[in-house]
């Protein structure tokens, strides 16, 4: 096996739920009203229901054999030949994923915090860190993970807490008032940001520890995430209204910035911040490790790490190239995302489940 480090069960779901906010907690509310408009949070709600279905079929891929990860099982599944082109198509999605995180990250940072910054000093900086966590394992992650994981939600909170005042329940009025069908075109949403991007799960799940509860926590901590992001998406919609939720590209930040209580605790926007950077980091992490695992079980290699510093050089060109600003992100990669993550996340998983059982039902004959 080339992976030895092992997660425990808290450590994996504290990595489930910084994933499951992970970069979405910048772009959640502004993508999800661009489809459903004040009815965002019926769609967020609806979508973290039908985001636990998207993590049982991803769970029950791991349960087909869970000594395997996900490019294991491709490859066993499906064969050499098309498991090797299903396992490449993969690896690519875990390549662009990781860079398109680090260069949101990037086009946060030059816009709202560092703007005099260069882009590709701030990627640099922050593949460093990502080849350091990697170089230290996967077990250190996942303590650090656990280590932070308190702080995010009470920085969370805070935020939550200190906006109340200014939520205005007329901002989400009408309900409903646009039908049925843009609502639904935001739960399709939902379900592709952030759920079937947890697939990189499948590649963690092998290596945590086998304990009755792992199943529970697995989905626990993927729909508390959800809720959290509904709760983003909510304060947005209720304190900025639905056209502004829409077209500010970084709403929760802009959202921190209007915390003002007794002209004594406000512009901490900043620290808020620091919470978004690292939910960024693991979500980046484990794409990176996931490319290079995957990539290392492809080629049939005794070990990844020798992959992560001509890996990282990949990843850090990626970022660069893959957007020329953010609108093209906006208007270009992201409607496209949605089909990319719906194949890997549901199609593909569901796919390997049906070929196992045929295959296992064949056998017997």
């Amino acid at each position: 096996m080339i992976e030895k480090g092992r997660l425990t069960v808290r450590q994996l779901a504290s990595l489930m739920f910084l994933c499951t906010i992970g970069e979405q907690i910048l772009f959640f509310p502004t993508m999800i009203t661009s489809y459903a408009q004040q009815d965002a949070w019926i769609s967020s709600l609806l979508g973290v229901g039908g985001g636990m279905v998207v993590l049982l079929i991803m769970f029950a891929v791991y349960r087909l054999d869970p000594r395997l990860n996900l490019i294991e099982h491709v490859l066993r599944v499906l064969g050499p030949w098309v498991g090797a082109i299903v396992s490449a198509f993969y690896l690519f999605y875990f390549l662009i994923g990781a860079s398109t995180f680090i260069r949101e990250m990037g086009d946060f940072m030059t816009t709202d915090i560092l703007r005099n910054s260069p882009l590709w000093v701030l990627h640099l900086t922050f593949i460093c860190a990502l080849v350091w966590g990697l170089r230290s394992g996967l077990p250190n992650i996942g303590r650090t993970a656990e280590i932070l994981l308190p702080i995010v939600v009470l920085f969370l909170i805070i935020l939550t807490l200190c906006l109340l005042p200014k939520a205005e329940l007329d901002n989400i009025k009408p309900i409903l008032g646009r039908g049925f069908l843009d609502p639904f075109k935001g739960f399709v949403a939902v379900l592709t940001y952030p759920y079937c991007e947890l697939c990189i799960f499948m590649m963690l799940l092998p290596y945590t520890e086998q304990r009755p509860h792992l199943k529970r926590d697995f989905l626990l901590m993927g729909m508390i995430g959800g809720l959290m992001l509904t709760l983003t998406i909510s304060m947005c919609l209720l304190i900025l209204g639905p056209f502004m939720t829409q077209h500010y590209w970084f709403t929760s930040f802009n959202l921190s910035r209007l915390i003002n209580i007794g002209k004594f605790l406000q512009r901490i926007e900043a620290i808020m911040a620091s919470v978004w950077v690292i939910a960024v980091f693991f979500k980046s992490v484990l794409f990176f490790y996931s490319f290079a695992l995957g990539l290392a079980h492809l080629f049939r290699l005794s070990s990844y790490r020798n992959l992560i510093f001509p890996a990282a050089l990949l990843i850090l060109t990626c970022s660069i190239l893959i957007s020329p600003n953010e609108t093209f992100y906006l208007k270009v990669i992201i409607p496209y995302w949605i089909d990319w993550d719906l194949t890997c996340g549901i199609f593909l998983p569901l796919l390997l489940i049906l070929i196992h059982h045929l295959k296992h039902k064949l056998q017997k004959h």
